[in-house]
């Protein structure tokens, strides 16, 4: 019998076949059922199960590539911090839903402490930053405080959960 990991949060609880094809899917997206059923010592039909119902539960999200932004011209990353005026929901609910419809916008995370919330964008190059901040950033509902920090390089970047 396969071992069960606690479940936390109303998370399913995923046990060591799960996990197998998990990490597998992590490592190479393109995984077919028979790959993923190796590597889980498993019948392809239990695999396919497994795989129908982690999708199901939502522990996988989605399935999607990762490209290289210099490949396409976005050949600078800036971690931008903005500040709000005040935390009122109203103002929350505003600046997340204007924020989410920008295409430049990567990730944005809500924090605590100061600044208020992190973004990372990717833009061509300075001048697309610049032109971001004037257009767009700096015009976000709420926002009293803006900074930002240019990415030099990356030295670590994962799409991998540890599992």
């Amino acid at each position: 019998m396969m071992k069960t990991f606690e479940s936390r949060n109303n998370a399913p609880a995923l046990d060591a076949g799960d996990r197998a094809i998990l990490r597998e899917l992590q490592r190479n997206g393109r995984a077919t059922n028979a790959e993923l059923a190796a590597v889980g010592h498993m019948s392809e039909s239990a695999c396919f199960r497994r795989l129908k119902k982690l999708e199901d539960s939502a522990v996988i999200e989605n399935y999607t590539v990762r490209i290289n932004p210099a490949a396409i011209g976005l050949n600078l990353t800036a971690v931008v911090s903005i500040g709000l005026a005040n935390q009122s929901d109203d103002d929350v609910v505003k600046f997340e839903k204007a924020v989410a419809k920008i295409p430049e916008v990567l990730e944005c995370y809500l924090l605590t402490g100061t600044p208020d919330y992190l973004l990372r964008v990717a833009v061509m190059d300075l001048e697309g930053l610049e032109r971001l901040y004037a257009t767009v950033l700096r015009r976000l509902p709420g926002v009293s405080r803006f900074s930002s920090s240019l990415v030099l390089r990356s030295v670590v970047s994962k799409m991998s959960l540890p599992l």
